[in-house]
């Protein structure tokens, strides 16, 4: 029989951290082919690999990742969707229970663009 492991993450580097207001958020997410963000304890997110490369996919091997940036907007309460003031429209996903995202959301907070 295969034998299944999990093996979260060692560590991973964030390169840029963008907080933005809501509607910027959602104008750009509206434009992305995947207009999908996000939502972890208040805050509404999205985040953005490095571009593949073999050196890249040997550090995945070494456990670690590397993301290109976090874009993301406080957003107290979950919804399906959030809508701008202009009527863009996208959708939000609730990863509440993803280890990995509430601690990235948990570290997020301790940073200090969080209070910016």
């Amino acid at each position: 029989m295969t034998e299944f492991v999990h093996k979260p993450y060692d560590r991973i580097y964030v390169r840029d951290m963008i907080k933005l207001n809501l509607d910027d958020l959602i104008g750009m997410m509206s434009s992305l082919e995947a207009a999908n963000a996000y939502w972890v304890d208040g805050v509404l997110f999205a985040s953005f690999a490095m571009t593949e490369s073999e050196e890249l996919a040997k550090k995945e091997m070494q456990n670690e990742m590397f993301l290109d940036k976090i874009i993301f907007a406080v957003y107290e309460k979950y919804t399906k969707t959030v809508k701008s003031s202009t009527n863009l429209e996208i959708g939000v996903l609730n990863m509440q229970k993803s280890k990995l995202y509430k601690d990235l959301i948990a570290w997020l907070k301790t940073q200090s663009i969080w209070n910016e």
